[in-house]
């Protein structure tokens, strides 16, 4: 995409396009979009999608594939890695939705996206298997990222999961809420497939913890990298329950995806990962383990969508 800005603000082409994504209004980017974090993922979650009208967009390491579903529009976006990338693919899809570029004004009354995290993760607990799925109602942000968007809480579940960290953590964190409905549909979806609550290579609902990092900042120690601010961290994470709440998962994009989308912007967001390790058992899922629950985490977040578009 020819790059052609008309602000160093708002990085947006004189097209309307977005300088990260690659994508311009005229792409017709439907509300109801799948983020996923290893660009590979969005030819898997394609393959749901009727491959007569499928179009694909890549820039950089983001790569867009946008489609019907049983009818119904629906985008996947895959991000890259980390909270630093799902910022900018935040911004650029409030950009993208609100943005009026032909009046250089923003648009009023616009329709709120339907964002869904397909991801993988690791479980702090021992008792959740390699295969289950973990849908996420809060997320424990390790990143500073989230200090940047400020957004205060009157949630109690906030609330007191702040205050059970204070003390635990030594490090600058943050919470935020997946949307309600999203996560209620989430659920649904996981029901739909055939899956139970609390069951080995069911799903579990509960909190997300988001690092900036996949090694030191989750308290992996790599050889000679073995000084690491919180080596007890998954011990921590995992003794951590707050009104019934524990930490289900780890990964690295459910936090800032919460803030902007959600909280800031009243999108609707929520995620859905596979648990495919287990940093207390040290279990890891075999390949075909990996793909299986891959499907059923997709197969999940295709009925919530549906489900949010009743």
């Amino acid at each position: 995409m020819e790059k052609n800005l008309e602000s160093a603000e708002t990085a947006v082409n004189e097209d309307g396009g977005v300088y990260h994504l690659g994508l311009k209004p005229t792409d017709n980017l439907p509300k109801n979009i799948f983020l996923v974090g290893d660009s590979e993922r969005t030819l898997e979650v394609a393959k749901y999608f009727d491959a007569a009208n499928i179009e694909m967009h890549q820039n950089r390491e983001f790569v867009t594939m946008i489609g019907n579903c049983q009818g119904l529009p629906m985008a996947v976006i895959g991000t890259g890695i980390g909270p630093d990338n799902i910022e900018i693919t935040a911004v650029e899809l409030h950009i993208l939705n609100e943005y009026d570029h032909l009046r250089k004004i923003w648009k009023k009354n616009v329709q709120p996206l339907n964002i869904i995290r397909i991801g993988t993760s690791g479980s702090p607990q021992p008792d959740i298997s390699v295969g289950s799925l973990a849908v996420s109602r809060y997320a424990i942000g390790l990143d500073n990222l989230g200090d940047y968007y400020p957004f205060y809480s009157s949630d109690p579940n906030i609330r007191a999961i702040n205050k059970t960290l204070i003390n635990a953590l030594h490090l600058g964190y943050y919470v935020s809420r997946a949307t309600p409905k999203v996560a209620w549909a989430l659920i649904q979806g996981c029901w739909a497939i055939g899956l139970q609550e609390n069951t080995e290579k069911g799903f579990y609902c509960g909190i997300t913890s988001s690092a900036p990092g996949f090694y030191g900042p989750q308290g992996r120690k790599i050889g000679r990298l073995n000084r690491i601010a919180m080596p007890n961290l998954q011990d921590l994470l995992a003794g951590l329950k707050v009104h019934g709440l524990r930490v289900i998962n780890n990964e690295m994009e459910s936090s800032i995806m919460f803030r902007i989308f959600g909280e800031l912007l009243n999108y609707r967001v929520g995620t859905i990962c596979a648990v495919l390790a287990n940093r207390c058992t040290g279990q890891v899922a075999s390949p075909e383990e990996y793909r299986d629950s891959i499907d059923r985490c997709i197969g999940a977040g295709i009925e919530a969508m549906k489900i949010l578009n009743k």
